[in-house]
């Protein structure tokens, strides 16, 4: 499996695998040493198997959708049902299962495409997708994810990262997070929208100043502005040492606390903060999403911009 390395003058690297577009290994300079930002496998064969889109580009629909269905005009399609009935991170044949071919590379950029065929994990295509890596001389990874088609279709990826921002990669329960949101969308039993946007405040889930996620467990999607002027997130690590913060236009925020996580990594070992539509947005009355349309191609900008003490 080929592996494409980025760096930059100030001492980060960035590792993509080819399958799925993977995030494998992100690293900064903290002190004297190089700290790992991100979960990763030793050995990038094992990306094959992984069962938990470890740094996976997933899609073209990030999330759930609920029972699969997908209606377009007068159209009804049955997509790919790989979490119960309900379909998640575009079914078990999306993005990251996908090798993606080599479209540029420089020291410090990447571009990559790939083609999914009209019909595949259920959606109406072909679909050419492409995404671009910039580590910046800020200690910075704009990501630009881009699509056309010439079938009106719906797509709406996403990075799969796990960050763990501690030397020692302990469990997330030390980091602190502040979220830049007022509301989040409820869901059921399945993690399937009910429709309503309650207000975080008061909430276990009001994270609009910083603190520990210590004894918080999270799956869901946050309302955010949508804005790359404005944070969606920000992650400190137990030292203080290093901050992430997440920028995106998209208008939501994935948290998912890693609870499923398991061997060789541990649960709650790292958080996943994946900027998206609503999950499920396009079964749901009023829930922001557009669907890509021939000559009316897909764009999205996602930004994790590290800042270091000292």
């Amino acid at each position: 499996m080929n592996v494409f390395h980025l760096t930059n003058k100030v001492g980060d690297r960035l590792s993509i695998l080819e399958r799925g577009a993977t995030m494998q290994r992100w690293s900064t300079a903290v002190g004297d040493s190089h700290r790992e930002l991100i979960l990763s496998y030793n050995d990038p064969d094992c990306y094959a198997e992984d069962p938990f889109y470890l740094g996976a580009l997933v899609g073209p629909y990030a999330n759930r959708i609920s029972k699969g269905r997908l209606r377009i005009g007068q159209q009804l399609y049955q997509l790919q049902q790989n979490e119960g009935l309900n379909q998640l991170h575009g079914g078990a044949s999306g993005l990251h299962q996908m090798n993606w071919q080599l479209l540029e590379q420089q020291q410090s950029r990447l571009v990559l495409g790939c083609e999914m065929a009209d019909g595949q994990g259920g959606y109406p295509g072909p679909v050419f997708f492409r995404v671009t890596y910039h580590l910046s001389e800020h200690s910075a990874v704009d990501i630009e994810l881009e699509a056309s088609s010439t079938v009106t279709t719906l797509v709406g990826p996403t990075l799969h990262p796990y960050f763990n921002l501690a030397p020692d990669q302990a469990a997330i329960d030390e980091h602190k997070l502040c979220l830049h949101a007022a509301h989040y969308t409820s869901v059921d039993a399945q993690c399937i929208p009910t429709g309503e946007l309650p207000k975080v405040q008061g909430s276990p889930l009001d994270f609009s100043t910083a603190k520990p996620l210590k004894g918080v467990q999270m799956d869901y999607n946050f309302v955010v502005n949508g804005d790359l002027h404005q944070a969606a997130a920000e992650l400190i690590s137990p030292d203080g040492l290093v901050r992430l913060s997440v920028y995106s236009d998209y208008p939501g925020l994935q948290v998912y606390t890693g609870e499923h996580l398991k061997g060789p990594f541990k649960a709650r070992q790292g958080i996943c903060l994946e900027p998206q539509f609503f999950p499920d947005s396009p079964n749901q009355k009023g829930f922001p999403f557009h669907f890509t349309h021939p000559g009316q191609p897909f764009k999205a900008h996602i930004r994790y911009q590290l800042d270091k003490a000292g």
